[in-house]
């Protein structure tokens, strides 16, 4: 590896981190305090709150690793502009094609890394937010439930008792149910009831243990009484938000193989992060010439929005691909080409720039 190759590498390794630490503490600040207000809301029991913020943080990271060397890169090219260390450079022969190839240097590493994080860990990560969010409202949900009083389920249709619980609320002993199905009362008594989730449909629901079941009024024909070993009481409790088939969640061959617009559509979404490091690392080395009396922060606002635009960009297409407004060869793709172009337009003026700059010193020799 040559010396100006290790020189940017670690210039711009030493301003990633920088930048990383900066975008980590708002990324991590923010979610504590969202998934806080969650909390309190009552929908998150307080010690599920740390592993929820790792998690989500961590998939955040994920998703702004491609700004974060952006903004490094252009930190560092800016220094070097200002310092007149890019023309000491130049004046050494080392054009703008030696600084993309020691910039790909680290930019392709951390494309394949992020290649393989949103391709593995991000689903992962999706699941085990939806896991963690789910085992959240279903304690929350049996901390709601006291005993020694009446409660009402299903919108007033259905009223419950529990006698008694255990193991932190998880479970409930001397259970009475008693609703109407089809105009026909139906009364539940059970010893103990666990609550449980649908995999299913993801509806929560009471299994109840060791009890009988009355069917009708007592002395008509249709009057029953079934006793039951394991019951099943469905009580119309609040779904569950993130159902753990999300999109997001499910594994990358998973959305490959069932193909439908929604799934390439998430699976194109995780092959653009690591594509977007590439095409900013394009952008950003014609992007952040300066002239040495300006401060090397002054293109950052205007890579900041460029970015943003970008990132909305991504975000219409993957809408507009799940809709079906765009065919899947088409797809997520049209975003990239445009900042190919984009970054096309703005090597080839720097280039005229330069050439401009050399023939004028030329005559006034």
């Amino acid at each position: 590896m040559r010396i100006v190759d290790r020189y940017l590498i670690s210039e711009v390794l030493i301003s990633q981190i920088a930048v990383g630490l900066v975008l980590g503490l708002v990324i991590v600040g923010s979610t504590f305090v969202r998934l806080l207000g969650y909390s309190a809301g009552g929908n998150l029991p307080v010690a599920l709150l740390a592993p929820l913020v790792a998690v989500e943080s961590l998939k955040a990271m994920m998703l702004l690793t491609p700004v974060a060397l952006f903004l490094a890169t252009m930190l560092t090219l800016g220094r070097l502009y200002r310092d007149s260390e890019m023309a000491a450079l130049q004046a050494a022969g080392i054009g703008q094609g030696r600084i993309y190839s020691g910039l790909l240097l680290l930019a392709v590493p951390l494309a394949l890394l992020l290649l393989w994080l949103m391709l593995a860990v991000y689903p992962w990560a999706s699941a085990k937010s939806d896991t963690i969010q789910r085992e959240g409202q279903q304690r929350m949900s049996l901390a709601a439930i006291s005993s020694g009083r009446f409660l009402t389920f299903d919108s007033g249709r259905a009223v419950g008792f529990i006698g008694g619980m255990r193991h932190g609320g998880r479970v409930v002993e001397n259970v009475f149910v008693q609703s109407n199905h089809n105009g026909k009362r139906i009364v539940l008594l059970a010893h103990d009831g666990t609550q449980k989730t649908d995999s299913a449909t993801g509806q929560r629901v009471l299994m109840l243990h060791d009890g009988v079941r009355y069917e009708g009024s007592p002395g008509q024909a249709d009057f029953r009484i079934l006793k039951f070993k394991h019951y099943a009481a469905t009580l119309a409790l609040p779904s569950l938000s993130g159902a753990s088939d999300k999109g997001n969640a499910r594994s990358s061959l998973k959305l490959w193989q069932d193909g439908s617009m929604k799934d390439l559509a998430e699976l194109q979404w995780r092959l653009s992060v690591p594509i977007s490091v590439l095409i900013l690392i394009f952008i950003a080395v014609p992007l952040s010439y300066v002239r040495p009396r300006q401060g090397r922060y002054s293109r950052l606002a205007v890579a900041i929005l460029i970015y943003v635009f970008y990132a909305n960009l991504l975000i219409v297409a993957k809408s507009w691909m799940e809709q079906g407004v765009v065919p899947a060869w088409i797809g997520m793709w049209w975003p990239h080409v445009l900042f190919v172009l984009f970054g096309s337009i703005l090597w080839w003026r720097r280039a005229r720039q330069r050439s401009g700059r050399r023939k004028r010193a030329r005559v006034a020799q």
